[in-house]
């Protein structure tokens, strides 16, 4: 059986290709390619497997994409709050509350970060 988290050679994820799309089209916004793979906080072998649309991010990585570029990870992938709305009504999770719990916590994690950044 082969291994769940490595695609097979020539086969690509249509979140993994969604991602490569909107990072292809926010890289053409930045004023160069080393800023904006900097701004990403990913080293530059996955930012150019992200842009091939290879591999198979973890959750965390693409999580941490989409921080850095001030989104959500529904914003990252397309998602508009209509899709969401609808998405989460159709499995009982009240949206409202989705996005409460989400603002939460990115704010701990920020102030998670702040804390562990060495003071001068």
């Amino acid at each position: 059986m082969p291994d769940a988290r490595k695609p097979r050679e020539g086969e690509h994820s249509i979140l993994a290709q969604i991602i490569a799309i909107r990072l292809q089209q926010l890289e053409a916004q930045s004023p160069d390619a080393e800023s904006f793979i900097a701004k990403l906080g990913v080293g530059r072998g996955t930012y150019f497997d992200l842009l091939r649309g290879q591999g198979n991010p973890t959750l965390r990585t693409i999580e941490r994409v989409a921080a850095r570029l001030d989104q959500s990870l529904f914003e990252l992938v397309g998602l508009t709050d209509a899709d969401l709305r609808r998405a989460t009504k159709r499995v009982g999770i009240d949206y409202d509350e989705l996005r409460g719990a989400l603002a939460e916590r990115k704010f701990a994690d920020t102030r998670i970060a702040a804390a562990m950044t060495p003071r001068k």
